[in-house]
């Protein structure tokens, strides 16, 4: 075997890049730096619940981050887990290890029909539906579609599926997000996206019947294709405009509808059992944290958790169970959606291991946690490192991006699944952390409950007004600003 520390000096990043690039829709990225190493995004399978995974897979992922890597793993906002600094020469060797359990990286990056996110419907009572399964049915059509991999897709398409209108999958940030109704049909949204140029997506169908939201899908995608605009499918409905983008979806859809399988049945499936819920600020877990979860629900639940889009982790647990002895950092609660969340910092890789990476968000993340834990209320902060936006700043409680490709950060407030957040204006990385702590003292002191309806209710201004006067480097958006960024 390859003695992955040897000769890291020898690499140049070009020349691996060239190399892993072609192959990203396998699930592999470059990592930062004149190194060897890679990351490898995971997901499950075919025929798998997106969003469970199994005790014997989570041991499996810490034996190849420990073997392979660096003995870290990240959980992701799409349900996923990534494990880093893998020598490239032993890509195939990881991922045929991780196929013995029924896990797969395919389709976790690169320009594919990426994992479609479920909400957290087989563990809530107000859901119409069985997401996880609508999900999986999804997902597994586009898996081994070799029209809509990379390289033919020209961008990525990503998808969510919302039990009900809660919408706790963030429909509004999805390129198609699907939200069902009580009346047994579903809504569909279109043209979301985050981080640079961000679209809040349009409702673009409604009161459509299960067997119609593949085609849909479908037809997305081969729009999307035909169109070959490589800045995303939100630029295609904004281009051309939410009207004639749903002719040319309905049309390939009633084309390819008599051809495809029917959904699979998606009544409720509800698990009247507690949740353990464990939070992992900044997304990061070690490969013995990994074993931890499993043997935690091997002996409290039923030998699985459950993972979605905000870092933390989810174990039905028996009913006899009132405290897990091997956990300091839990809390038990009942049923329910999963916003509101929190408190929680989520993070994405930021510039220690992410070649567009522009700050430490994992240093960040975890100085601003501090303060959020003393508050104590449900809020979610998102640091992204990049204008990529894997933590989901936009649609986060407040959210930290880097402005373009400067030094500055922008600061959005309000967020939720169904609305992206409200500009407040950029600061100095090394003033993030303290403009955080106003926004928070701010928060504390207002009384009301939900950062929307505080920032509605004291003002944009007054906010501006405040971070103004205790932060240095704080600036009100200018028209640099509405060009490069806001929802439309």
């Amino acid at each position: 075997m390859i003695n992955v520390g040897s000769h890291v000096s020898s690499f140049r990043y070009s020349e691996v890049y060239k190399i892993v690039y072609p192959r990203r829709h396998e699930g592999i990225y470059k990592n930062r730096g004149d190194n060897p190493w890679v990351s490898i995004r995971i997901r499950q399978g075919v025929g798998r619940d997106p969003s469970k995974w199994f005790s014997n897979q989570l041991r499996v992922i810490a034996e190849v981050s420990r073997r392979y890597g660096d003995g870290r793993a990240m959980l992701g906002t799409r349900g996923d887990i990534e494990i880093f600094k893998v020598d490239f020469r032993l890509f195939d060797e990881v991922v045929a290890r991780l196929r013995e359990v029924g896990l797969d990286p395919r389709d976790s990056c690169g320009n594919s029909v990426r994992n479609p996110i479920p909400c957290t419907s087989q563990f809530c009572p107000y859901a119409h539906i069985n997401a996880e399964a609508l999900s999986t049915f999804i997902g597994d059509y586009f898996r081994y579609r070799s029209e809509y991999e990379y390289p033919s897709l020209p961008h990525r398409i990503k998808i969510s599926v919302s039990a009900c209108e809660r919408a706790c999958a963030v429909p509004v940030a999805q390129d198609i997000g699907i939200v069902a109704k009580p009346n047994g049909k579903f809504d569909v949204y279109l043209g979301g996206g985050i981080g640079e140029h961000a679209f809040s997506a349009k409702l673009a169908f409604t009161d459509v019947d299960a067997e119609d939201l593949l085609p849909i899908c479908i037809g997305v995608a081969e729009v999307f294709r035909r169109s070959g605009e490589r800045r995303g499918f939100k630029w295609v409905v904004k281009l051309r405009g939410l009207d004639k983008v749903k002719e040319e979806v309905m049309a390939i859809a009633r084309e390819v509808k008599p051809k495809l399988p029917k959904p699979p049945d998606l009544s409720p499936r509800f698990i009247k059992s507690r949740i353990a819920v464990i939070k992992y600020p900044t997304g990061w877990v070690s490969a013995d944290e990994l074993v931890q979860l499993a043997d935690v629900a091997d002996k409290y639940g039923f030998g699985y958790v459950l993972l979605f889009n905000n870092q933390s982790v989810y174990i039905p647990i028996r009913e006899n169970v009132d405290r897990i002895a091997e956990l300091g950092n839990y809390e038990i609660r009942d049923p329910g959606p999963i916003y509101p969340e929190g408190p929680i910092t989520v993070a994405c890789l930021g510039n220690e291991l992410c070649p567009p990476g522009l700050i430490d968000t994992t240093g960040l993340g975890r100085k601003i946690h501090v303060h959020l834990s003393k508050l104590n209320e449900p809020i979610r902060v998102s640091v992204s490192g990049c204008t990529h936006d894997c933590a989901m700043t936009w649609v986060s409680d407040i959210g930290l991006e880097p402005f373009g490709s400067k030094t500055r950060i922008l600061i959005t407030v309000g967020g939720s699944p169904t609305a992206l957040g409200i500009v407040i204006g950029t600061v100095d990385p090394g003033d993030a952390e303290l403009a955080v702590q106003v926004l928070l003292d701010m928060y504390r002191k207002s009384g009301i409950h939900g950062v929307r309806d505080f920032v509605t209710k004291v003002g944009v201004d007054t906010v501006r007004n405040e971070l103004a006067k205790y932060v240095p480097s704080f600036k009100p958006p200018d028209k640099d600003i509405s060009i490069v960024f806001g929802p439309d």
